[in-house]
């Protein structure tokens, strides 16, 4: 899937209003789900996407940082404010969207991989994405 596709996937399926609006909130998962990961992990999960997907994932990253320890609702406050969304509602939407189209990039193997690194409550969303 190239980016421009994965990006009106996030803003059909969380209905936002422009493609402007989709990158930033795809570029927000993808970084909240980075820093949820070991730098290995996160290495590994971005060898698979595709160039643009790879800056997003790649951009602002940290090189010695410890993966952040966050759970469901703090997933989604991080994402909220990053990509300045309105509601915690809509940074599930957007969340979900992109687990969805993200999973499908990765081999069964690396989608396997990040599940285990994942809190309960967050493998529930990433599984049911």
């Amino acid at each position: 899937m190239k980016a421009r596709h994965m990006y009106s996937r996030v803003g059909i399926e969380a209905d936002l209003a422009t493609m402007a609006d989709a990158r930033q909130a795809t570029k927000a998962v993808l970084q909240t789900l980075r820093d949820r990961l070991t730098p290995d992990e996160a290495r590994q999960a971005a060898a698979q996407l595709p160039a643009e997907l790879k800056r997003l994932w790649a951009s602002d990253e940290r090189p010695a940082r410890r993966p952040l320890k966050l759970h469901r609702r703090e997933f989604y406050d991080r994402v909220k404010q990053a990509a300045d969304l309105p509601t915690l509602r809509k940074a599930e939407l957007v969340t979900d969207a992109v687990f969805a189209a993200l999973k499908e990039q990765l081999s069964e193997g690396e989608a396997d991989d990040i599940l285990t690194q994942l809190p309960r409550d967050l493998k529930y969303v990433w599984v049911h994405a």
